[in-house]
């Protein structure tokens, strides 16, 4: 049984992509570190983007949020990912964003 539409999942990412891009090189051109307020906010952000689109399904969208199921802080120290044993999906986008445009 197959539990989601990779197709659809995948358009979610391949949309995501570029608006990560943008949002991200936006707060490193200001020279903010990646903390954990921030990789919240541009999470936030992207997910405000992507809802806008008219040909992508919400559900599919939701894949790539955080859940509260890991109890990601919210606070301004530095994103350590190192003790964690699943990254959310659009976390790990941000964070790898983040560090390829340093």
């Amino acid at each position: 049984m197959r539990l989601t539409n990779m197709s659809e999942f995948d358009a979610v990412i391949a949309r995501a992509e570029p608006i990560i891009a943008t949002i991200v090189t936006r707060h490193r051109t200001a020279g903010l570190p990646l903390t954990w307020r921030l990789i919240h906010s541009i999470e936030g952000e992207v997910l405000v983007e992507l809802n806008r689109a008219d040909d992508l399904q919400p559900a599919y969208i939701n894949l790539i949020k955080h859940s509260g199921v890991f109890n990601y802080p919210i606070n301004d120290d530095p994103v350590d990912f190192d003790k964690s044993s699943a990254i959310a999906c659009a976390f790990s986008m941000i964070y790898e964003t983040y560090h390829r445009l340093h």
